[in-house]
This record gives structure tokens, sequence and C-alpha cells, in this order.
């Protein structure tokens, strides 16, 4: 807690002192106490000191009585207390003008005071209060580390650290979601612990962040874990602070220990998920026993999604999945789309993250990624193209490393066809279902080069986009007008490019040979997807 200059006139000792000016400046806060025996003491005098002194060092001189007030208003000085008489006959009127004008208390000792008394009686008032806060702290550490000893979780400890400060805490994650919240209602005297998704209802109306609060991470090392928030708490409350502190490292302990466990749990849990991707689980019997192990389930059917971030930047791209798994972001906001508490069982798996989701239509995933494909672009960063590929239906176990080919699949085409992020369904790219079908990719480049190898020269060689311009035309059924609204090109441009793809053998008119171009143009994305033609 601050003390304040009217709170040092209060003290015991400071009887008979006139406050002679700057009565605006009552509230200015005072932290220690120092004698002014030399001129030259004024670069030594620290922010928040109550000075004391007969201004005996400078009573000779008229320049340097004019400019003190001044200058210790300027240094954050809290105030002066000047006993005269004895080296001056009065305080001079120039500094009790200049300290009205600044809102300096200037306070008038009696002729009986003694100096080293006044300032031990300020060292004093800060000692005791630094003292106090000590105690408490120690009261706050000790408490709690009885808790931790015995076992207890950050709910208990939560409970514990609210009924020591006598405010609610609430326990915030990085997403400032809720994780736990200890919370007292109107005429309760307990508190009761409320979890997650109840926490935040009970605290929806609250609006936490309009009024005072005291918020601190929690850390350890370079794991920050969350945050413990106080609301309704001033930041000043030095108690507070202190207490707070001491009590995030013990969470910081809690957290970072059940985090060790977590990751040691996941890493197995991984390797399971990733061994049924790639159809190394043999039979019902292994899987039913690993499903239990790992607190996995998978009630058929279910479809396999694929997200992966494009760019170049390795930091970048490790942060974003790093994120997503450890966070657990779909999960969240799964549960805030469904409003329940899902499941997803997600593992990072050859540069994109895997997630396989449960009992719901190839339409209700869709829709859920829709929604959802947004928040990854926030969360990967400005300019991020994310990706998102969805299987088909997954009846059992067995279908699980098709699905998961098929969602990749799905990923590796949407981005040879779209430029910015998307989500691309298997099940909506049927003709490639067909082209894969088709072992002899020597035929199938055959064929892309017999119909289209002009214009994929003539792009590489002129560092063109003509096979570009050949996908809008396919997209928007061979309509140049609706391409040049679409994808924001002048109309002429767009005709221009039309005539270059005839000249160099492409049939655009209506019929057989059209429909083999765009055969040959799907068969040429197919081969790019597994980069077999560039």
């Amino acid at each position: 807690m601050f003390h304040t200059v009217e709170d040092v006139l209060r003290l015991e000792g400071f009887e008979g002192v006139r406050l002679v000016a700057g009565r605006r400046g009552l509230g200015r806060t005072v932290t220690s106490a120092s004698l002014m025996e030399v001129p030259d003491i004024l670069p030594y005098v620290e922010e928040n000191t109550l000075l004391i002194t007969t201004l005996y060092p400078i009573a000779g001189s008229r320049e340097q009585m004019e400019q003190l007030i001044p200058e210790l208003g300027s240094r954050g000085v809290a105030g002066i207390c000047i006993k005269p008489l004895r080296y001056i006959e009065q305080i001079p009127p120039v500094m009790i003008s200049q300290a009205d004008e600044l809102g300096f208390p200037i306070i008038e000792l009696p002729m009986g005071a003694n100096l080293s008394t006044l300032v031990n009686l300020v060292l004093s008032m800060s000692l005791n209060d630094y003292i106090s806060q000590l105690q408490f702290r120690d009261s706050v550490h000790r408490n709690m580390m009885e808790m931790l000893l015995s076992g207890a979780e950050v709910e208990e400890l939560a409970e514990k650290l609210a009924e020591l400060l006598q405010k609610d805490i609430v326990l915030l994650d990085n997403q400032l979601d809720s994780i736990c919240a200890a919370l007292r209602g109107e005429g309760e005297t307990g508190w009761t612990i409320y979890r997650r998704e109840e926490a935040d209802r009970i605290l929806e109306g609250r609006r936490l962040f309009e009024n005072h609060y005291t918020m601190h991470p929690i850390k350890a090392g370079n794991n920050r874990f969350g945050f413990i928030f106080v609301p309704d708490s001033e930041k000043s409350d030095d108690n507070l602070k202190m207490a707070i502190e001491q009590a995030a490292l013990l969470f910081a302990s809690v957290f970072f220990k059940n985090y060790a466990v977590t990751l040691n749990q996941r890493n197995f849990k991984d390797v399971f998920i990733r061994d049924l991707l790639q159809g190394k689980i043999r039979s019902e019997i292994e899987l039913e026993n690993k499903m239990r192990a790992f607190d996995v389930s998978l009630a058929f059917p279910q479809y396999v999604v694929a997200i992966k971030l494009f760019t170049d930047n390795e930091m970048m791209r490790k942060h974003f999945y790093n994120e997503l798994i450890d966070q657990n972001l779909i999960s969240k906001r799964m549960a805030y789309f469904y409003q329940h508490i899902r499941k997803k069982n997600s593992v990072y798996f050859n540069d994109s993250i895997v997630v396989i989701e449960n009992e719901q239509s190839e339409e209700s995933v869709n829709e859920f990624y829709s929604q959802v494909i947004g928040k990854l672009e926030a969360e990967a960063g400005e300019n991020s193209k994310i990706g998102i590929g969805i299987s088909r239906e997954v009846k059992n176990f067995s279908e699980l490393k098709t699905g998961y080919r098929q969602a990749v699949h799905a990923v590796r085409v949407g981005n040879i066809l779209y430029r910015d992020s998307f989500i691309s369904r298997y099940s909506k790219n049927g003709l490639f279902e067909l082209i894969e079908q088709i072992n002899d990719t020597d035929l199938l480049e055959r064929f892309v080069r017999e119909r289209l190898g002009a214009v994929i020269d003539y792009d590489r060689k002129n560092k063109a986009s003509l096979m570009q311009t050949l996908e809008y035309l396919i997209q928007y059924h061979f309509n140049l007008k609706q391409v040049s609204e679409a994808r924001y090109l002048h109309y002429n441009t767009v005709r221009y490019r039309a005539n270059k793809l005839q000249q160099l053998g492409v049939d655009l008119e209506p019929g057989e040979g059209l429909g083999e171009i765009i055969l040959a143009y799907r068969i040429y994305v197919w081969l790019k997807s597994i980069k077999k033609m560039e």
C-alpha cells in the first residue's frame, strides 16, 4: 500500500506541523525521507522522497532558494518539510507561491522538531509496510504450498487463493478462456469453484475487462500456461500483487507437472493415431486396447481432415502447428460451434495437422471448417494461405488409411486450383478419383502433352499464366464476361488470353475437342498434385 503526504502528517511526531503551501499535492506518494544537509543533494534525491531540512545549505543564496521548489517538483519529490527561525526567519514567499502553483506540499515544522526523528518515523512507516507485505506473501506461500504438497490441483489452489485474498479468482488460459473460477455469490461467505464453460457462463455478464482488475501471467521458463485474473481489484495494491506473484509460481509448478504428463501421454497417443492413418493397426483387439489406453474415441463413421499452412517460413509454420496442437484450438472452436465439448483426435503428420472427425456428416464437417478457416488464418498470420482437405466418409478403422490419403490429396489439388485459403472435398473431385485408377502415368502425361503441351511450354518460356486462364474458363463455363467480373480482369484481357489459347491449339468450341481439353487440364492438375508434371 502506498502512503501519501497526508498520511505522513497524521503520524505521531508530526503534531504541530503546518501545511503552508501546495495543498493540491497532499495525495503525492511517499516512499522514503531524507535530510537536506548539503547544497548539491538534489541529483541524489529519489522520486517520492519527503525532504526534511532547515534550508541551512542554501540559506545564503537567493538564487538557489528560488530554484529549489521547481527543481524538486520536476524530480518527482513528494514534498518538503522546512524548520524556519534557526537559519531563515521565514519560508520565502516565492517558495510558497511556486509550491501552490505546482501543487507541491511545503510543511512548516515547529521550533522543537527533531529532523532525524521525523526522517526515522517516515522510514519506519515504509519499513513496517514492507514487513507486512512480506508476512502476507509468506502466509500465502505457506498456505498454498501445504496444499500443493498434499496433491491439490489448480481448482483447489484457486479456491484457497480466493480465501486468502478475500477476492474472486479466475484462471485464464492463453486465449483468455476460463480454466476455472473461484467465485463468491452475493451474500455468500464461501467460494464456489466453476470449471471452464460453466465459469464462462457465470462470468459472461460481469464485463471483467471493463472495470478495475489485476492480471498476472503463470509462467515456467519459456512456457506460459495462462493468467491469474482478479476482477474488481486495484493494480496499486502491493499486498495483492505480491500474493499473486507468489501464487503464480505455485500454479506454474502444477501446470508444468500436468503438461509434462500430458506431453508424455500425447507422444504415445500421437504414435497410435499415426499408426491408424498408415494402416498399421491390424486387428480390432489391438485397436480396442490402444483406444482404452490413450482415451481415444472412434465411433464410426468418421472423416479425416488435413490442415496445411502454405508458407516457406519454417518458423511461422512450426509456430502455427504448435499452437493448434498445444492450445487445442480445433477442439475449442468445435466446442463453441456445437456448444458442447467434443474430443478431437488430432496429430501433426507429414507437415500438416490431421484431425479425425467424430460422427458427423460431410456437410456438417464442411460447414464447420468454412466457419473456422478465417480463425485459422488469423492464428497463422497476415496473408497466410490455409488449405483444408476433407476425405470421403470412413466407415471403419481399416479405411482410415484411405481417408488420410484422400484428405491429403484434396489439399494438394486445392493448392493448385486456389490462390487463397480453401476447403477441398475429395468427394467433389470425382474426376480425379477416376484418373487415380489409371496406373500408367506416362500415358496420362502423353495425353496432356498432346492437347496442352504448347500452352505449358509457352507459360514456362514467357513466364505467363495461360494455364491459369484456362482454369478460370473451365470454372466459369467458358463465359468470358463471368471470368472478367469474378477475377477482376478487364474483358479485353480475358478475350486476348482466350484467343492466345486457341492460337496454341486449344479447342474452345463446344464439342468433343473441348471435352478432351477439360479432361487434359484435370489430368494436368492431378499430375501436378503427385509431382509428376511441372
